[in-house]
């Protein structure tokens, strides 16, 4: 197994791009089973390389929503990426991608997971921050006619949003999952004509959408 690895992915183009950086990498044949755990993988996943060669991925993944991810995943032919909180709080980046030799042969699929906790937590802080001087520079002002036409679900979800809450947050707040939340951000930010959270807030706080009691 060790030399077949070793051989194969001496020619694929990701394994070469990525193998010195600090991201978990699961080097996957094209029968599902793992060719390779680099060091930070086996933090993560705690096992070890050589005791996870051979086996099949799926028994690897404990979390269940990264489980359900890979199956979908490696059904791409483009790279597919998606968040997700892990039980000891850190939120994992995960893309699945295709790997391929140089000559662009096939030799099958690489999982990658980024530790991104750190970088979603200064967005929100960030976020809070913008939210906060936006209902300050607003002030009391009552709601212009051409907000666009919302369910109350998405003008309850806007005033989370414009208090600086999370997706996480307002999933808890509202009961709800946090991909029903995403789903109806993107809705929203269809029906706003704006691209991120911030502008979001921006658009909302303009409009007399204020954030509820005690959000901020």
């Amino acid at each position: 197994m060790r030399r077949k690895f070793d051989s194969a992915c001496d020619d694929c183009v990701v394994f070469s791009a990525i193998q010195n950086l600090g991201d978990a990498m699961i080097l996957v044949d094209g029968a599902g089973r793992i060719i390779h755990l680099n060091h930070r993988a086996e933090e993560m996943l705690g096992t070890k390389s050589r005791q996870a060669e051979g086996t099949p991925i799926e028994g690897r993944l404990e979390h269940p929503g990264l489980t359900s991810f890979w199956a979908a995943a490696r059904q791409e032919v483009d790279p597919t990426s998606a968040e997700m909180p892990f039980q000891d709080g850190r939120t994992i980046r995960a893309t699945v991608s295709r790997c391929v030799g140089a000559g662009g042969a096939p030799l099958g699929r690489a999982l990658i997971l980024r530790d991104i906790t750190r970088e979603k937590r200064i967005q929100i802080e960030l976020s809070t921050e913008v939210a906060r001087r936006l209902v300050r520079m607003a002030g009391d002002g009552e709601p212009v006619s051409d907000l666009p036409a919302l369910t109350r679900r998405e003008r309850e979800i806007l005033g989370l949003v414009a208090g600086g809450l999370s997706n996480a947050a307002i999933a808890g707040r509202l009961h709800i999952s946090t991909n029903t939340v995403a789903s109806h951000l993107k809705h929203l930010y269809a029906k706003l004509k704006v691209a991120s959270r911030s502008q979001a807030a921006a658009y909302a706080l303009m409009h007399g959408v204020r954030p509820p009691e005690g959000c901020l």
